[in-house]
């Protein structure tokens, strides 16, 4: 069956609501009117229509419609469940893409603020990649970008995230009980970046922020400080780490 979350439920409510009402008038009907009686006479005086046939007929029509309404609903979930999970997916580099990760990290934020649990968030973003598309190419920007998203997909930890967040810009999430230190990772990450992704590309370098989750940050007030100490980290030079 679908989802739940795929379910509108004031429609739900709505048709339930004329399906009661519907079989509670059909009911108090057949309490005034005993219809199996007047089938019972209507098939001897016509005796020569199959009555009883027409009626299994009708039951086994109401059954086959019933089985291709359900059969159509779980499709139609089937359905609303792979569009959804696409509309999380970058087409190019295959990671779960910004939308997926501003979702993600509600779920982080909570569940730290539950079990008190510190994550630290890192943005990481090509320096002067528009080098790479203007030099060679949209085709091979696009494969360095593919390839930058494999090589730091490999270097975090199984517990982290790694979200394509804009254009050549990637968001990891790591728990900071899984790493030794949050500058460390970051020079990890920077490591894994630097040099030539394609051999007849030229060098790349990266520029990192970072922020250690506190109790008193949301989703948007940690985004908005890193992307300010991105901006600084810019500002300085390429492969700058700025932590917020």
């Amino acid at each position: 069956m679908p989802h739940r979350t795929y379910i509108h439920r004031p429609t739900v409510k709505k048709d339930l609501s004329i399906i009661a009402a519907v079989n509670l008038f059909l009911l108090i009907l057949y309490t005034q009117v005993d219809f199996l009686a007047h089938l019972y006479f209507f098939s001897q005086e016509h005796q020569s229509l199959p009555v009883g046939t027409l009626l299994l007929l009708a039951l086994s029509v109401s059954v086959s419609f019933l089985i291709f309404a359900y059969r159509r609903i779980k499709e139609l979930g089937l359905v609303a469940s792979t569009l959804e999970k696409m509309s999380l997916v970058d087409p190019l580099s295959g990671l779960p893409n910004r939308r997926a990760g501003q979702i993600s990290l509600i779920t982080w934020c909570e569940l730290a603020q539950k079990k008190d649990q510190l994550f630290t968030v890192y943005q990481v973003d090509l320096d002067k990649f528009k080098k790479i598309n203007d030099s060679y190419g949209q085709i091979v920007g696009d494969a360095v970008i593919q390839h930058v998203a494999q090589r730091l997909n490999n270097v975090i930890p199984y517990s982290a995230q790694i979200f394509r967040w804009l254009d050549d810009n990637f968001l990891v999430v790591v728990p900071s009980k899984d790493i030794i230190s949050p500058n460390e990772f970051a020079l990890q990450l920077q490591e894994c970046v630097n040099g030539k992704i394609m051999p007849a590309t030229l060098s790349l370098t990266c520029s990192i922020a970072y922020a250690v989750w506190q109790k008193t940050d949301s989703v948007d007030h940690l985004l908005h400080n890193i992307e300010d100490a991105l901006i600084q980290a810019k500002h300085k030079g390429a492969g700058t780490i700025q932590a917020v």
